[in-house]
């Protein structure tokens, strides 16, 4: 029997953001937090906080998540690039720099 194995695209986006007015570490916490949880819930796309660990006003994300198709996962990513820049008008934090990479995972045998 042979398996065929459909393509499987990945995707990551590094996101640098400063905070406005933290005094904590609970400030910046609360903010990340926010963030995190509903990048998580809306686009189901897996979030880690990279630090830096005693920065009160640096925080960096890496967002990542898997498809079937280029389109959807660069797509993903492009929506939840936006809704940080929704939030970042809204919020205490702005938006320091993106980097978004999309590839195909190609190490499946035919």
């Amino acid at each position: 029997m042979t398996l065929s194995m459909h393509d499987v695209f990945w995707g990551i986006m590094l996101v640098h953001l400063r905070i406005h007015g933290a005094s904590s570490l609970k400030d910046r916490r609360q903010v990340v937090r926010s963030l995190v949880e509903r990048l998580r819930k809306r686009w189901n796309v897996t979030v880690a906080d990279l630090g830096p660990d005693a920065s009160w006003t640096d925080v960096r994300l890496a967002l990542g998540t898997l498809g079937s198709s280029y389109d959807s996962v660069f797509s993903r990513l492009e929506e939840a690039e936006s809704f940080l820049r929704r939030r970042e008008e809204e919020s205490d934090f702005f938006i320091v720099s993106v980097q978004r990479e999309v590839d195909r995972y190609d190490t499946f045998p035919d």
